[in-house]
């Protein structure tokens, strides 16, 4: 009896310490059909406002030096400050709006991160980082 009694203890300990560290699960909601409701009045949705197209690309600029230059919905941005300006003003109007950020392989790592950190910043609420194809 007495064997069989450390070999739970041991079982419990083994199953107590397998569980330390563990990231709690939590739930994903499931959307469920309410089935055939219908409203007495239709509901108007806003229009969907679109999105924010920001490219990075590198180019030479006046001087002949290569800079990392952002284009956003057709405009060009050279000025990093005045970037951060439009996508925070951007982003008090409709921070639902998707950011899509389309960045080519030249463009140093630094650079992307500090447009993706302005953009988080500024509170964004759906980055997306397109990719080739």
């Amino acid at each position: 009896m007495t064997p069989m009694i450390d070999i739970v203890f041991q079982l419990l300990i083994f199953f107590v310490c397998a569980s330390i560290g563990q990231i709690a699960e939590s739930h994903l909601p499931a959307p469920l059909s309410a089935g055939n409701v219908a409203a007495s009045q239709a509901v108007e949705t806003p229009p969907p406002l679109g999105e924010v197209s920001l490219k990075l690309r590198r180019m030479a600029n006046s001087s002949g030096e290569v800079v990392t230059v952002a284009e956003m919905n057709n405009r060009q941005f050279t000025d990093w400050p005045l970037l951060r300006a439009t996508l925070k003003e951007l982003a008090s109007v409709a921070p639902e709006i998707p950011v899509l950020l389309d960045i080519e392989p030249a463009v140093p790592v630094a650079d992307f991160i500090d447009v993706y950190d302005t953009c988080r910043a500024a509170g964004y609420l759906d980055i997306r980082f397109a990719t080739g194809g």
